[in-house]
């Protein structure tokens, strides 16, 4: 994400995506919500570092058509998100790039959600299969990295 890696501290995200974010804190794990993304880590007890565990991008929230919902960064960097982004979209440009997409099973809920793998970069994206959150055929997340 702009190069940021998952490993990246607290402190180098927001040197990147800047001071405008939220924090959801507890003693041993940080999520922090710069709009469309969204970073965590964990750590073993409190004085400890924070070690990065993953990144997200919050597509499903594109929906809402509120510009202010996509960091002032990406913005600069990629324009204006007007609309929701859809698999047929993102699958496309990754067929052009070589980079293969699996689909692999959604337990939680896979009438509504559909997941699919791409084992080089260990991310995970998750599309809109029924009309519970969202529109089918839109990008509901993308999680980097993550475990089929």
């Amino acid at each position: 994400m702009l190069g940021a890696g998952h490993t990246w501290s607290p402190e180098r995200v927001a040197e990147l995506f800047g001071d405008d974010y939220g924090d959801n804190p507890s003693k041993h794990s940080l999520g922090r919500d710069h709009g469309l993304v969204e970073f965590f880590w964990q750590r073993s007890g409190s004085g400890q570092p924070w070690a990065g565990t993953h990144f997200s991008v919050q597509a499903h929230r594109l929906r809402y058509h509120d510009p202010s919902t996509v960091n002032g960064v990406l913005r600069e960097r990629y324009g204006d998100f007007p609309d929701p982004v859809t698999f047929a979209e993102v699958s496309a440009l990754l067929a052009e790039r070589g980079v293969p997409l699996a689909e692999v099973p959604y337990p939680a809920d896979p009438d509504e959600m559909r997941t699919y793998w791409q084992p080089g970069s260990r991310t995970l994206v998750y599309v809109v299969a029924g009309t519970y959150y969202g529109q089918a055929g839109d990008l509901y997340r993308v999680q980097s990295p993550g475990t089929p």
